[in-house]
Formats: structure tokens, C-alpha cells, sequence
């Protein structure tokens, strides 16, 4: 059994059903409310946190959210319980890959209902980075997968801070998303690398041929604003969102780019002593392995 001291689960879930419940019995119009007395207002802390640009209580998402939850609260129950069942494990993994024994406390992981725009990711709760996972996608992702990467991001802060990689540029999102990556990829292996980049959803050869065809443009692109720290920029390599900057470039390109400069690192360098860099470091090294680089097999 894996080591159960280092990790704590926060699960949002039951009030978000109690919310979806509620929202079954009232006019659209009471959806709003319902969402934030019964579940936002029970957890200021958490949302708190996620509701920094308002998305979480802003009435028009929050209605167009619930129209297609509120039926789901059998699905949603049990996609919880299978994702709580995988943590310990996928903790335990990514602690093990990447040299990390538990200091500074367990990994806060908050298991939650959210608005059908991300399936997990970290980020800062009580000053301390926190796995968060959300249950509501309809894709058949691979959760295994899920948690290993977003443990990872935590674990790889515990290790070395990379909470601070907006004020390091690109290169610094680029190295924490390949590392994640390549961890999930070496727990797991044998499965083709869209799946890692992709949490196991199907059909992404055509995004994989299409970046390895404009290869050249994408990593061209990438050495240019490696040092770039606005939003956009970010979006342009990371995110599923529009982004006036990323042109036609395929979405969440700087995935495969992170993973390929990992990969050439991890040649050299065990995962643990990655996972230790400072972000100076980072920055010097992912600008060498960038000149020449190719696409990962």
C-alpha cells in the first residue's frame, strides 16, 4: 500500500452535488444561487483561489454549466470515487519518480465539481501549491494519467518552487509541463506520446502529425518568447483558450516541446536532480538543448 502521510484529500464533491440537486428543483434562474450558497459559500478558501478572474461565480457560467450537470449526479459521484481511489497511488508514484519523501507536509489534492474548463491542474492554496482535480468531463480520459502528471507539478514545487515560473518566462512552463509529462511516461510506459500529452483521449495523431509537420516554425516560435511572462504568451503554447498571439500554431504545442527538451535532459540527468533545478537553471539549460531539438518518437 502506498504511503497514505503524504497526501490529504479536500473532497468538494457531495456539496456539489447538494448544489446540482437543488438546482433540479428551481427555476434557471435560482441556479446561481444555489451553486454559490451551497457550495461556494461552504469553501471560501478553495474558490477563494479559483474564482480570481470571477468565472466561478459568474451567473451566465455558472447557468450554462448546470444545464449540463445537473442530471449527472450519478456519474459525477462515481467518477469521484474512482479519482479518490487513484491518488495514494498516483501520489506515491510521482514522490517516488521524482525523489520527494514527504517534506514540508503531505500534497492537498481537492477533488470538486467545476465549470467544464479543466480537468486538473496546480496552484497556490494557503500558500502552499495543491492538486486540484475536477470530475465533470465527458471525455474518456485516463485518470491514472491526470493525477500522475498534476502530482507531479506539485511534487517538482515541493522540490524546487516552480510555483514563481510566471516571473521565469516560458522556458520555465515549458520544462514543468515536460518533466510532469515524462514522469507520467516512464511510470507508465509503452502507450503512444499523444497519450501522455493527452491524458489518454483518443484521436489526437492528427495535433501530434500536424506539430512534428511544422516543427521548425513551433520551436522557432517558442526560442523567441522563452522569455515572455504575459498571459497571452502563455496561453499561446499552453492552453486551449484563444490566444491573439498563437496564430494558427496547434493548440498546447509547448507540450510536445516541453517533453522533447526534457527528454534530451533526461539523457543526462536522473529524474530527481531535474526535479531539483533552480528556475535560473532551468532557463540557462532549456535555451541549450532548444537550438537543436527534435520532435519526441
Amino acid at each position: 500500500m502506498p504511503p497514505t502521510d503524504l497526501l490529504r484529500v479536500r473532497d468538494l464533491v457531495p456539496d456539489a452535488l447538494a448544489a446540482l440537486g437543488e438546482c433540479r428543483s428551481v427555476d434557471a434562474e435560482r441556479w446561481p444561487h444555489a451553486w454559490r450558497s451551497r457550495y461556494l459559500a461552504r469553501h471560501p478558501g478553495v474558490f477563494g483561489v479559483l474564482d480570481r478572474g470571477g468565472d466561478w461565480s459568474d451567473p451566465e457560467a455558472v447557468t450554462a454549466a448546470v444545464a449540463g450537470l445537473r442530471d449527472r449526479v450519478a456519474d459525477l459521484a462515481a467518477r469521484a470515487e474512482a479519482v479518490r481511489e487513484l491518488l495514494p497511488t498516483g501520489v506515491a508514484d510521482a514522490a517516488g519518480a521524482l525523489g520527494w519523501s514527504g517534506e514540508g507536509g503531505p500534497v492537498e489534492c481537492v477533488v470538486l465539481v467545476g465549470l467544464r474548463q479543466a480537468n486538473g491542474w496546480a496552484d497556490d492554496l494557503g500558500g502552499r501549491y495543491a492538486l486540484f482535480l475536477a470530475v465533470e468531463g465527458r471525455e474518456p480520459d485516463d485518470d491514472a494519467l491526470l493525477v500522475r502528471h498534476e502530482a507531479a507539478h506539485v511534487v517538482h514545487d515541493r522540490r524546487a518552487g516552480i510555483r514563481d515560473w510566471p516571473s521565469h518566462g516560458v522556458a520555465n512552463q515549458l520544462f514543468a509541463e515536460g518533466l510532469a509529462t515524462q514522469v507520467t511516461a516512464e511510470l507508465d510506459p509503452g502507450r503512444p506520446v499523444e497519450a501522455y500529452l493527452w491524458f489518454g483521449r483518443p484521436d489526437h495523431r492528427a495535433w501530434l502529425d500536424e506539430c512534428r509537420r511544422r516543427w521548425s516554425e513551433i520551436v522557432g516560435r517558442v526560442r523567441a518568447d522563452l522569455d515572455a511572462t504575459d498571459p497571452d504568451h502563455h496561453a499561446a503554447y499552453f492552453l486551449m483558450r484563444a490566444s491573439p498571439l498563437r496564430g494558427d500554431l496547434p493548440r498546447r504545442c509547448g507540450y510536445l516541446v516541453g517533453l522533447a527538451a526534457v527528454r534530451r535532459l533526461r539523457a543526462r540527468h536522473p529524474l530527481p536532480e531535474l526535479a531539483g533545478w533552480s528556475l535560473r537553471r532551468v532557463g540557462a539549460e532549456m535555451r541549450g538543448v532548444l537550438a537543436d531539438l527534435a520532435p519526441p518518437a
